[in-house]
């Protein structure tokens, strides 16, 4: 997939909104200039018909005849389409110009309003002045003044061109100034990704054997990069955790393998040391196939760590079936009862509630297993350990492993669940087993989106509590 430039896509945009700004600017221009012409347009065509009524005149032999003066006539704005005009004097044409072709019959207008009509294929804009006095007068004060009315239009072409060319003007000189502010907007976009530049640069640097990470002071000092450093720091300082974690798993894995090849290696170096007896050559070798189980369930164990995790990582699967919780309680309960014979202590399963959720059952087993064989193997003789499941709300059940045991002294809690971890009692004596056993309960709880928490008081015993949700689904066939 091709990779996008963020400086590109910026300055694409504040580019884009440059052009924007720049149609808007030009196009209220445009209309600002049409407004001023057009209002200076009515104003000639106010005094062009205004003059139209000063060339109405009486005939000076002293009768009452009016005539009209062509000699007086305002020039056109437009020469290549002259202003056309007439004049009617009690209803009548009195005077008109020539290529005056008269109103189109769709145009209505009262008098003293401005309307557009077309002639000859050519906008024109007109204003009709409707029973007005002549200026000049008769000798005789009394007579009646006469009254024409004047209609003169003018062509809008010149006016369109003016508004075109002001708008040609502010688009070119827009255009001019757009290519320097381009150019500076190019410069800014990069210059203020500089500090990410650097963040990047300095995140490059970091390796397993580098783990040192300074933040740029450019990149401390925006204010936008401060959630980015933050994560940054936050995801360094998480892996540098994981990096320590799986260094020491690894050395705490190879130990454990080391130990137990080293065991079954010396019990052959043993037999095969001087010749034995034949009981004595089926014991040893008894003996290594303990030694080999013990390998094996450490190699097992670690197995179904690794799935559960990767359960955790892809989630849980869609065609997962359903388990029901107390059923698999009973069934580790099965499986510990000769454990819990041996050592005389009773295992009670409390609670009636039957919640069902999506899981694999040998999971929660194994989660319930691992709890009552840690409780069993702490808890002195004669005692019980207390298995209880209740449903917290609809969507949520509590399932606890009570013991009456020695307990775990408070500076062994935070570790409880680390892998390898194998605790002292109270007594200073380390525990037995791998220290996988919480581990992967930890791990398949969380995996199916539970949660896992542990109480101990030292002399008195030690609470597991195991959350896990339980929402209805029904049962795949």
């Amino acid at each position: 997939m091709k990779r996008a430039s963020l400086a590109a896509r910026i300055v694409v945009v504040v580019v884009g909104l440059d052009l924007l700004l720049l149609a808007l600017l030009v196009a209220l221009g445009m209309y600002a200039a049409r407004s001023e012409l057009q209002t200076a347009f009515d104003a000639g065509l106010q005094s062009k018909a205004m003059s139209i009524r000063a060339l109405v005149r009486y005939e000076e032999d002293g009768s009452s005849d009016l005539f009209f003066d062509s000699t007086g006539l305002p020039p056109s704005a437009d020469p290549a389409h002259p202003d056309v005009f007439a004049v009617y004097l009690k209803g009548n044409l009195f005077a008109v110009s020539p290529g005056w072709n008269g109103l189109p019959a769709a145009t209505r207008y009262p008098s003293g309003e401005f309307a557009r009509f077309r002639q000859q294929d050519v906008p024109y804009r007109g204003l009709i002045l409707r029973e007005i006095e002549i200026l000049d007068r008769e000798d005789d004060p009394t007579a009646p003044v006469a009254k024409i009315t004047v209609v003169y239009a003018s062509s809008l072409l010149e006016m369109r061109r003016r508004v075109l060319r002001v708008g040609l003007y502010l688009g070119g000189i827009g255009l001019l100034l757009l290519v320097p502010m381009s150019w500076l907007t190019v410069w800014a976009v990069r210059r203020g990704l500089n500090p990410l530049h650097d963040l990047a640069a300095r995140a490059g640097e970091i390796s397993v054997g580098a783990w040192s990470f300074e933040i740029p002071a450019k990149a401390s000092s925006t204010s936008e990069l401060a959630p980015l450093t933050h994560a940054l720091q936050t995801l360094l300082s998480r892996l540098r955790e994981s990096f320590a974690a799986q260094r020491q798993f690894t050395e705490d894995l190879a130990h454990e393998l080391k130990t137990s090849v080293a065991i079954i290696k010396s019990g052959a170096q043993v037999l095969l040391r001087n010749p034995r007896s034949a009981e004595e050559y089926r014991a040893g070798v008894g003996s290594l196939v303990t030694d080999c189980e013990r390998l094996e369930s450490l190699v097992e164990r670690m197995l179904r760590l690794a799935r559960v995790e990767q359960l955790a990582e892809q989630g849980p699967r869609d065609k997962l079936g359903t388990a029901d919780i107390r059923a698999t309680c009973e069934a580790a309960i099965a499986r510990i009862t000769a454990l819990a014979s041996a050592k005389q202590v009773e295992v009670v399963l409390q609670g009636h509630d039957h919640t069902i959720m999506r899981a694999d059952a040998d999971d929660l087993e194994l989660v319930w297993m691992n709890l009552l064989d840690n409780a069993v193997r702490h808890s002195p003789p004669g005692s019980a350990v207390l298995l209880n499941v209740s449903q917290e709300d609809g969507s949520h059940t509590l399932v606890t492993v009570a013991d009456r045991g020695e307990g775990i002294p408070a500076a062994e809690l935070p570790h409880v669940f680390e892998r390898f971890r194998r605790g002292e009692n109270e007594n200073g004596a380390s525990g037995h087993g791998f220290g996988l056993g919480l581990a992967i309960c930890k791990a398949i709880v969380e995996a199916y989106g539970g949660r896992i928490s542990l109480q101990s008081t030292p002399g008195r015993g030690t609470r597991v509590l195991v959350q896990l949700p339980t929402r209805p689904v029904p049962a795949v066939p």
